[in-house]
């Protein structure tokens, strides 16, 4: 049941059915959604459906597409009651999609040209399920891709899967690509951040081996350069530790319902686990370690949280997948012990509660944590839960930067004999 107000009218049943449908969600995007727009609409094949949703926007968006509406009948305008973010603007046009495939469009990005013809092509001349187009990035005067998403599984043009090809889930987004209806059936999105991700990887694990990645550059995702940002969720979560605590909290929800649904599609429970270890792995490099690393830069008052909530997710994720994943250890639980000084005093007792929360028979490798001292601070704080242990711990953990910079200044003694790691460099995605 809709709970928005449709403000065209929808199209009759003896329209033509559109082959692709591209769903929008927006608010307050009167400044770029007439760009987003533009670049699907220019499309004279394949046939078209446009479906937006307006998050009960503030400013002059929604008047806007309501012009453009009436102006071009493929554009299908519908009003959220109340803002509710965009996984709940996404579930209220997912019932007017008509297409026989689907892709989405963010209000602030745009498709270029050709790029629903490619996608298209490739769904209808290789028996695929999805298909996967490239990604770049712009701020509108340079265009990037980031190390995250450079990798043979996304980049490299072929029939793939999720089991063969896990690397795909670091472009976990539903943009950029084609889903056919058969593979979208009772999928909905959830939260407000995040919520594309299982949605996307749900889907893509009902299309089996029958993913088609291509390697036309389809999808121009926007990052404003300085000076020039935007508010939305993403960039807070990227700003703010708190925030970035919401997303963890999502994050273990998205983990359980990937986990399902490979759990259901697939035959073999190597393959499952494979899934669940490569997802885990997936929002630990991609989604956590960038607000852990800016946190600690800021000395972020947000950090207690975001320790509490990452604590979380190591409890409710399997624990033989987190006592294997180097993820964990070297982009959660080291950057805080290599830079200590600046955890808040807060924060440190959470640290040491997300340090407990490691499985039994974590091993924790000395490549990983090639100082004694915070190998020290590492172990007497999981072992050691009380008072003194905590002190122990701390103390261990205050030294061992000390340590290192002593070290540093020693005549031969170079960074790797510091025991120094490389800092983690924060996600440009």
């Amino acid at each position: 049941m809709l709970t928005g107000l449709v403000t065209t009218v929808d199209p009759s049943v003896t329209d033509p059915i559109p082959q692709v449908s591209i769903l929008i969600p927006c608010w307050n995007a009167a400044g770029s959604i007439g760009r987003a727009l533009d670049s699907v609409l220019a499309t004279a094949d394949p046939t078209i459906e446009c479906v937006v949703v307006d998050d009960a926007s503030t400013d002059g968006t929604a008047d806007l597409v309501q012009s453009l509406a009436d102006r071009d009948p493929r554009i299908v305008f519908v009003r959220a009651p109340v803002n509710a973010g965009a996984s709940a603007a996404r579930n209220l046009g997912l019932p007017l999609v008509r297409g026989e495939w689907l892709t989405f469009l963010d209000s602030d990005d745009r498709m270029l040209p050709g790029a629903l013809a490619a996608l298209h092509r490739a769904a209808v001349t290789t028996d695929a399920l999805a298909v996967v187009g490239q990604r770049i990035w712009s701020d509108g005067v340079d265009t990037w891709i980031t190390p995250q998403y450079d990798r043979p599984d996304i980049r490299e043009p072929g029939r793939k899967s999720l089991v063969a090809n896990p690397g795909l889930m670091f472009y976990a987004s539903g943009t950029g690509k084609l889903f056919h209806r058969s593979i979208r059936e009772g999928l909905r999105f959830e939260g407000r951040v995040l919520g594309d991700q299982p949605w996307t990887l749900r889907a893509l694990l009902r299309a089996g081996d029958r993913i088609q990645v291509i390697g036309d550059v389809v999808y121009e995702w926007t990052r404003p350069g300085p000076g020039h940002e935007f508010t939305s969720i993403t960039l807070e979560k990227r700003q703010s530790a708190a925030r970035a605590a919401d997303a963890v909290d999502v994050a273990i929800g998205a983990l359980h319902e990937v986990r399902a649904e490979a759990d259901l599609q697939l035959p073999d429970d190597a393959s499952r686990r494979l899934i669940h270890a490569a997802y885990l792995d997936r929002l630990v490099r991609a989604d956590f370690a960038g607000p852990v690393s800016r946190a600690l830069d800021t000395r972020d008052p947000g950090t207690r949280r975001l320790f509490e909530a990452l604590t979380a997710f190591i409890a409710a994720a399997p624990a033989d997948i987190v006592a294997r994943s180097d993820a964990v250890l070297e982009r959660v639980l080291r950057p805080p012990l290599a830079h200590w000084d600046r955890v808040p005093h807060d924060a440190r007792p959470a640290y040491w509660s997300m340090a407990r929360s490691l499985p039994q028979g974590t091993i924790v490798p000395g490549r990983l944590f090639r100082s004694p001292l915070e190998r020290a601070a590492l172990r007497i704080g999981r072992r050691f839960p009380g008072r003194a242990g905590t002190l122990l711990a701390n103390g261990a953990a205050i030294s061992a930067p000390v340590a290192r910079r002593m070290l540093a200044h020693l005549p031969g003694r170079g960074r790797s004999a510091t025991g120094t790691a490389a800092p983690v460099q924060p996600d440009r995605r």
